[in-house]
């Protein structure tokens, strides 16, 4: 199957979330979070919480008046992690073909009762303590959050998917002087001026147990209550929830149990493709240091032997944080620095989106990984204002699970030799191909890029970076990269310096000789440069990598990877993401004070 026909019912992949808006208070309440890892040790013998991947708090709009249904679960799993959204994997499906039915398709938001996942199941009455008391942190912070999604909206519906997010509304409704007689079996009896005249609320089983002893008919027959329920309130007033634009809606049909893929317009640009397609895509494995993404021709549990060169263990060299960082959370001091992505004309460009630049399908040119991952986003930077166009070779991995390019151990150090000339901002980066070829010889690289709607893509995209007229210096970084350079039709007046990829022998010594050509050059510098370098290692910035990304991700070198099988063959279908050694090891923090005071008041 081609690349494009994994897009069905998704839009477009140029089509993006940028991240919640600067303007509005939505970081500021995500980055208050609870110290998930200190409670957890205070409450219960072992650690309750997954938190070597973060948290992940949203999916959907955050822009004032977006949102007309806001759907609360429990908690994301290992999809949610990889995406960095809710509501991405199985579960998100299904109710995403939920809101079809409704006729919505934009106007709606996810939350969660657990920014973070939770081992075990929602059952003791400490857990539920730490969800729903109004004297829990965790409580607390998340009906701010609802609270907040209420004062910016025009809110007409609330879905409780499951019974912890049953329990959450009902609380939310409680904590807001309103009533439901009903209780969590009937959440529709919600009653008072809690939220808004107009706000209902309904509450369905949990879709993800539905071959678990004949449940399928009960979690469809609590989805056709609601969707009863919904139709009722209609009924009584037409205007109440209108479809969105170019959306349709019949209730009078039998719900069904199916599902539908998540938008790309609810994930960050550059997201892998196999993410959101209608069910779970990932598994966690090696003891919570590990979750392996698998293409559409993968499985859950692969019987195939897959071999991975160990756990990439890591370091934290070059690693810096602010106050109140946690490695495992997005940040916390600078929470607003984060790439909203680049401008819709250039995302489109990036992504092969523009007519007559369609990227070609890579599989028949003979790249191996599995189509169903898609295209990797190739820039990282800032193509509006870039004084650097780099021009880099694939490295690593790491791109898939970071969205941006060259961001694994090759990307870390240029990082740093950037600075030492002067930019620590003013750059873009292009990658030579938004597929993975790290398995291919350089001749059948070669092979790829010499394709002529691959080179017609690619100096569209540079000369689209070029249009800015900001550009000083062109760096090309590795050879399949200056062997385009030197063959490409670009024409361009601005020095050209070919610097080895780091994984070449003698990088190092062709970097510091590097340095001899830029200092000829004259650009404008964003720090003061050293033009000293010895091989050491920078985080990647955060404002170059999407929002929702972990603090260690771009950091600690190469942090993914791609296993063989048996017979010492890549596998197509497989990836890992591994959580370095140094963050895997951290103990939890203790708790604020606040906190301490709040867990005392836990019977």
């Amino acid at each position: 199957m081609s690349y494009q026909s994994y897009w069905t019912n998704r839009g477009f992949p140029w089509e993006h979330d940028p991240g919640p808006p600067k303007n509005l208070s939505w970081v500021r309440l995500f980055s208050e979070t609870p110290n998930y890892r200190g409670i957890s040790k205070a409450v219960f013998p072992r650690e309750k919480f997954r938190w070597h991947f973060g948290p992940m708090y949203y999916r959907g709009r955050l822009k004032k008046n977006e949102v007309k249904v806001l759907v609360v679960g429990q908690e994301g799993a290992q999809d949610e992690s990889l995406s960095h959204r809710s509501f991405t994997g199985g579960t998100g499906g299904r109710m995403q073909y939920f809101l079809r039915v409704l006729g919505i398709d934009h106007h709606y938001l996810f939350l969660n009762t657990f920014t973070y996942p939770i081992f075990g199941q929602y059952g003791s009455k400490k857990i539920k303590w730490l969800a729903q008391n109004p004297d829990s942190p965790i409580a607390q912070q998340r009906f701010e959050i609802f609270d907040y999604a209420l004062e910016k909206n025009d809110l007409k519906l609330v879905v409780a998917v499951g019974e912890a997010a049953k329990q959450t509304v009902m609380n939310w409704v409680l904590s807001r002087g309103g009533t439901v007689p009903g209780g969590t079996d009937d959440l529709s009896t919600a009653t008072g001026q809690f939220l808004d005249p107009m706000t209902k609320v309904v509450g369905v089983m949990h879709p993800g147990g539905a071959t678990k002893g004949g449940k399928k008919q009960k979690i469809v027959a609590s989805f056709q209550a609601a969707i009863d329920n919904i139709k009722a309130w209609i009924n009584a007033d037409p205007t109440w929830l209108p479809v969105d634009s170019g959306m349709t809606r019949d209730l009078d049909q039998p719900y069904k149990y199916k599902n539908w893929p998540i938008p790309f317009k609810d994930f960050s640009l550059g997201t892998c493709m196999r993410l959101g397609r209608r069910s779970t895509s990932s598994n966690r494995f090696d003891n919570q240091r590990s979750i392996q993404i698998f293409s559409a021709n993968g499985k859950y549990r692969p019987q195939e032997r897959l071999v991975y060169s160990g756990l990439s263990n890591g370091s934290d060299e070059g690693y810096t944080q602010g106050p109140g960082d946690y490695p495992y959370e997005p940040p916390v001091h600078d929470y607003l620095d984060y790439d909203q992505g680049p401008t819709a004309s250039f995302a489109r460009i990036v992504m092969g989106g523009q007519n007559g630049y369609e990227w070609p399908d890579f599989k028949s040119l003979g790249v191996t990984s599995d189509p169903s991952f898609g295209y990797i986003c190739s820039y990282r930077g800032r193509p509006g204002r870039a004084t650097f166009l780099i021009l880099a070779d694939q490295q690593s991995h790491d791109d898939l699970f970071t969205m941006r390019a060259l961001t694994g151990n090759s990307g870390q150090r240029m990082q740093a030799y950037l600075k030492a000339a002067g930019i620590d901002e003013s750059y873009c980066i292009i990658r030579t191909l938004p597929v993975d070829t790290l398995d291919l010889s350089y001749a059948k690289r070669k092979q790829i890029i010499d394709d002529a709607q691959v080179q017609k893509v690619l100096t569209r995209v540079i000369d689209k970076v070029l249009d800015y007229e900001d550009v000083k210096v062109i760096l090309t970084f590795g050879s399949l990269a200056k062997y385009f350079w030197d063959q490409a039709t670009i024409t361009i007046t601005k020095p050209v310096v070919h610097l080895k990829a780091w994984r070449q022998p003698g990088a190092k010594t062709d970097w510091i000789n590097g340095f001899n050509q830029l200092q000829n050059a004259q650009y404008g510098k964003d720090v003061t440069p050293t033009w000293q370098y010895n091989g050491e290692r920078e985080q990647i910035p955060r404002y170059d990598l999407p929002y929702g990304v972990l603090r260690w991700q771009g950091s600690s070198g190469n942090r993914s990877q791609r296993p063989k099988d048996v017979t010492g063959r890549w596998s197509p279908n497989y990836y890992k993401w591994f959580v370095p050694d140094w963050v895997y090891d951290l103990r939890p923090e203790p708790m604020s004070a606040s906190e301490r005071a709040a867990i005392q008041l836990m019977p």
